[in-house]
């Protein structure tokens, strides 16, 4: 399994013969398909590496179609995830045995090796280079031998291919993915210089880098073209975003001018990196920032905030997040939150969960903690009983559902926009309002809501829903 630089690769170009149909340069019959596990980050690096492939010609299938080449985007934050991205592996490899099996990501990065020696898998492409993967599939000759190229990032700023020439040439992207031509998240950084203990992310993805300002206003209006109503800012640390003088507010203020997108929603935020700015956005009912923030946490407990490496006291969370409650009205604020960090005691997962019940937070994801090779949390001692932090998460858990259903009682009567995505299969629509309440139309008829923002009564509380008629 040769180990090769991107300048090693290219040196040497090499051709591909997918399967005997090409011979004859037929290319637009190239069908590809593309597999992604973990964060959105890596999805909206799916959707860029979608629109590089069918840009080349290929013709992008729905993942259970069989199809002449396989692209995996991996990821590698805990080693469940890894077996995960094995066994998607192992079973694209039996659906597809003459696919090109070409896989990328965080795991790709990590473990090149170990990805190589999957059956099936072909080319094994680090993160530094993962969106020049078609390039080097299309050199990859059609041996037995895979080809790695995975080489240090660097930090410099980062472009996403194909966006420009897209937008110039009118062509349209068929997203194939969760939200449709409805939301769509536009990656602004990449990286971490956070360094938290339990954290794989610096090593998978390097350290902080930012996009290319131009860059991303030319897929911001790209995907407006597409029909896009509401984009979601995604990457790694966005509230580190500094490219000269620009910083995230920048990007907001170029969106919040865009004719035809309608909500900017920011995906994730660290506590530390929110400008008091984003507040005043969001309190403005004409502006498109929605009154949404999502501020991990991880833990309500100083000594193990401290252990984690995190960059804030939980008094400090507190106040960011009772200052954010009480300038934005409706806001809705999220948080992660990890359990059975090691020696964790009862009262420090206590400390926790105080505060949780005491802050106007209306969801959490929970998290159990999971050693990872290569952190400083690894070599930890005295870890948490697996039976203990599947104990305490089960109790945040029931929380996090009863500060939600709590947050949903406030909106009982009360009339939302809200922007409605395209219907299940059983012709059901569902969306969700400028505060992230998911709603399920709670009646029939034939007409068609997809991609409209409208008026919704929201009518009963419904588990992790509320159900709503439009008008």
């Amino acid at each position: 399994m040769p180990l090769h630089s991107e300048t090693d690769s290219l040196a040497d170009p090499l051709s591909l013969d997918l399967n005997e149909q090409f011979k004859d340069s037929d290319f637009p019959k190239k069908r590809v398909s593309f597999h992604t596990l973990g964060c959105r980050l890596n999805q909206s690096e799916t959707d860029g590496l979608i629109r590089s492939f069918k840009q080349s010609g290929y013709t992008v299938v729905p993942e259970t179609e069989i199809t002449d080449v396989c692209v995996v985007n991996t990821c590698t934050v805990t080693e469940h995830s890894d077996a995960k991205n094995r066994q998607l592996i192992r079973r694209l490899h039996r659906q597809n045995p003459d696919a090109v099996i070409a896989v990328t990501g965080c795991y790709a990065q990590m473990d090149p090796n170990a990805v190589a020696g999957i059956e099936g898998v072909r080319l094994v492409i680090g993160n530094q280079e993962k969106m020049q993967i078609k390039d080097f599939l299309e050199q990859q000759a059609n041996g037995s031998t895979p080809l790695i190229v995975q080489t240090k990032i660097n930090k410099k700023p980062f472009t996403v291919p194909g966006v420009s020439s897209a937008e110039k040439s009118g062509q349209k992207l068929k997203r194939l993915f969760e939200y449709q031509n409805t939301r769509a998240m536009l990656k602004i950084q990449d990286g971490c210089d956070f360094m938290c203990s339990f954290c794989i992310i610096p090593f998978a993805r390097g350290r902080s880098r930012c996009r290319d300002f131009t860059n991303l206003q030319d897929e911001a209006r790209l995907l407006v073209s597409e029909g896009v109503r509401e984009i979601v800012i995604t990457g790694v640390n966005v509230g580190t975003y500094k490219l000269g003088k620009r910083t995230i507010l920048e990007i907001i203020d170029y969106l919040n001018t865009l004719p035809g997108l309608s909500r900017i929603r920011i995906s994730s935020i660290e506590p530390t990196t929110v400008p008091d700015m984003l507040f005043q956005y969001m309190a403005d009912p004409q502006h498109k920032l929605v009154p949404f923030f999502h501020l991990p946490l991880q833990s309500g407990c100083d000594a193990v905030l401290h252990k984690m490496r995190r960059r804030y006291t939980s008094g400090e969370y507190a106040d960011e997040v009772w200052r954010a409650f009480e300038a934005v009205p409706d806001l809705c604020i999220g948080t992660d939150v990890m359990v059975g960090f090691p020696d964790e005691s009862e009262t420090e997962f206590g400390c926790t969960k105080n505060l949780l019940e005491k802050l106007p937070i209306a969801y959490f994801h929970v998290f159990p903690f999971s050693a990872r090779k290569g952190t400083p949390a690894f070599v930890m001692k005295e870890h948490v009983l697996s039976s203990v932090k599947q104990q305490r998460g089960e109790v945040l858990r029931q929380l996090s559902n009863q500060k939600r259903h709590d947050f949903h009682k406030r909106f009982i009567g009360k009339i939302r926009n809200v922007l409605w995505e395209s219907p299940n299969a059983e012709g059901n629509f569902s969306g969700y309002t400028d505060n992230f309440i998911r709603v399920i139309l709670n009646e029939g008829g034939c007409f068609d809501l997809q991609n409209q923002i409208l008026p919704t009564h929201l009518v009963t509380h419904q588990g992790q829903v509320m159900s709503g008629v439009v008008g």
